[in-house]
């Protein structure tokens, strides 16, 4: 969507009074963005994230845009099991260590920790006058995941290019080689040093998406943009590193009492269908932008997320810019918080609260400093909190007693420079 994007970024300039790329006859200078992210969760991960953009017109009106990523994230990630009034011992994915977790507490795993480092780059042809054709590549790695992806898109500029209608296609081809090997699916999770119920050391997780999309300036203020994408997902899309408490319902003194481990399993593929729609306007004292995305899949995974922000420009080229987000989802038809030890292992299982039913609220805000030489700077705080069910109906006995999904609370402090070179 990178072209259709820019037609929205040239159709935002009008709004906001500046001018677009220019059509010139020679090359212009790169255009640089430099990101800083900093993540904190409370009492989880934390993340830093850095981000380089590079993008260059060129003397035919073509462009060129190179991107690198680099992310890093430690602390306690969750691991899917259920919270105990006793203390528990979980293996280690590489089956040669284990840790443990205290009574009442979440089950998480503090030595977790991965790198990633992500490429991209991408032409786009200015064909004709009213047509660009973009062709881009990806490769991103991690220590136990490996990407490459590709697309091509098309943009087709009319109605005296007040209306702007795209089509691209992407694909994307990944490599999981999770530490100790892929795990069996709801296979039990074995002590630390003894026979693992592993498999093969890697598989692979295809994807292939199409979009469509409609950028129509309403007016001189105002502006909508349409767009529709279907992606479906192929092979392992199981999380090797993620568990599900087996807990006893059947003898009464120990009723919701943890017995054992089974690893996660899910579905092979997965479609989904993503509707979304946003609004523009110059309202003279400020830029307001509205957006909606609706996306439903089937795992029975519905959810929904409206935007709101608003532009406030102040005296000196600087600006005010909050922002409200609010989601909304349902749960996967295999999410489950916990397993019983009277049922039979499910096909598909997970109790990743990410594939729960939650509602979650971004507050932010963003400030702009005058830009200085053709030198933009500005700084974004965002607080991110989650909420699901901590204590579902279908909760067992002691489980009742535990919270299911405790809240999840996050800072997000963003810093953004731009310059040309």
């Amino acid at each position: 969507m990178k072209r259709i994007s820019h037609s929205l970024s040239c159709a935002t300039c009008a709004l906001l009074g500046i001018s677009g790329p220019a059509e010139v006859g020679a090359e212009e200078p790169w255009d640089i963005d430099l990101g800083l992210m900093n993540y904190i969760e409370q009492d989880r991960n934390t993340g830093l994230e850095f981000l380089l953009n590079a993008h260059r017109l060129l003397s035919d009106n073509d462009e060129v845009t190179f991107g690198v990523e680099i992310d890093t994230l430690t602390g306690a990630t969750p691991n899917g099991a259920s919270a105990s009034n006793r203390a528990q011992t979980f293996t280690q994915a590489s089956g040669a260590g284990s840790y443990q977790v205290e009574p009442n507490q979440l089950p998480a795993d503090g030595t977790h920790m991965d790198t990633r480092m992500a490429f991209d780059a991408s032409y786009q042809n200015q064909y004709s006058t009213d047509l660009a054709i973009s062709y881009d590549g990806r490769l991103s790695m991690e220590f136990d995941y490996l990407s490459f992806g590709a697309g091509n898109s098309y943009q087709w500029d009319f109605n005296q290019r007040n209306t702007s209608l795209y089509f691209g296609i992407n694909g994307e081809y990944n490599r999981v080689h999770p530490v100790g090997n892929i795990p069996i699916p709801l296979s039990p999770m074995t002590p630390a040093g003894s026979l693992q119920n592993r498999r093969e050391a890697s598989d692979s997780r295809r994807v292939a998406e199409v979009g469509l999309g409609l950028t129509q300036i309403l007016d001189r203020q105002s502006l909508i943009q349409f767009r529709y994408t279907q992606s479906h997902f192929s092979g392992y899309l199981t999380d090797p590193y993620k568990l599900l408490s087996i807990v006893d319902d059947q003898n009464q003194a120990s009723l919701g009492a943890t017995l054992f481990y089974r690893y996660e399993s899910r579905p092979e593929s997965r479609d989904i269908d993503t509707y979304y729609i946003a609004y523009k306007r110059n309202l003279q004292t400020g830029i307001l932008d509205l957006s909606f995305r609706h996306s439903a899949d089937d795992w029975d995974i519905h959810s929904s997320a409206l935007e709101l922000r608003y532009r406030y420009p102040l005296s000196g080229q600087r600006y005010l810019q909050p922002q409200l987000r609010f989601y909304r989802q349902h749960r996967a038809y295999f999410f489950r918080h916990s397993l019983t030890s009277s049922e039979s292992a499910p096909l598909y299982a997970s109790a990743d609260t990410r594939l729960a039913s939650f509602n979650a609220t971004t507050i932010g805000i963003k400030y702009g400093f005058p830009e200085v030489e053709g030198k933009k700077h500005s700084v974004v705080a965002e607080y991110y909190t989650q909420r699901g069910a901590s204590h579902p109906d279908d909760a067992v006995g002691l489980q009742q007693q535990q919270d299911l999904f405790p809240d999840l609370k996050t800072l997000i402090i963003k810093y953004l420079y731009s310059t040309r070179w």
